[in-house]
């Protein structure tokens, strides 16, 4: 039983020793990712994560733009509903995993009924994602910037 514990430990300190290149040095890696938050929730907010609405100006209806975010299983996973004049869309958006818990807002956008869902950084910064807009009796979904995370290996020269 000791000699097999020996040959265990053995083999476990033999696979932890880094690499040596052809001169000499010792390289070893550090894997970097961001599993800390669960891919899946554990419950699903039934209101929404973040709304933005105003009115559109009409003389006979009380018509409105809105956008809504609601949460879904996935963590990183937003369904959002549209809604302008009598015209309801529904789409959806995926939040990069930055190793934090994502924070979804809407902001108003610079024309009328235009408005940016994005979501908050690590630092709080508001992160522009896509615009959605409705103009000349049209609905336009645009990606404004694109994100993506990775895991990658770094090279540690000893």
């Amino acid at each position: 039983m000791k000699r097999i514990s020996f040959l265990l430990l053995v083999a476990a300190v033999a696979c932890n020793q880094p690499a040596e290149n052809n001169d000499g040095s010792k390289d070893s890696t550090a894997v970097v990712s961001y599993d800390t938050i669960p891919e899946i929730r554990t419950t699903v907010k039934t209101a929404p994560a973040a709304e933005y609405s105003e009115p559109i100006k009409d003389e006979l209806n009380d018509w409105k733009f809105a956008v809504e975010l609601y949460e879904t299983k996935r963590t990183f996973h937003y369904t959002v509903r549209i809604q302008a004049k009598e015209a309801r869309v529904s789409d959806s958006v995926n939040i990069p995993n930055f190793g934090i818990a994502p924070k979804v807002e809407i902001h108003k956008g610079k024309e009328p009924q235009t408005c940016i869902i994005g979501f908050l950084d690590k630092k709080g910064q508001f992160m522009e994602y896509r615009q959605v807009s409705f103009k000349n009796d049209r609905l336009r979904i645009n990606t404004l910037r694109t994100y993506s995370v990775a895991a990658y290996k770094t090279k540690v020269s000893q």
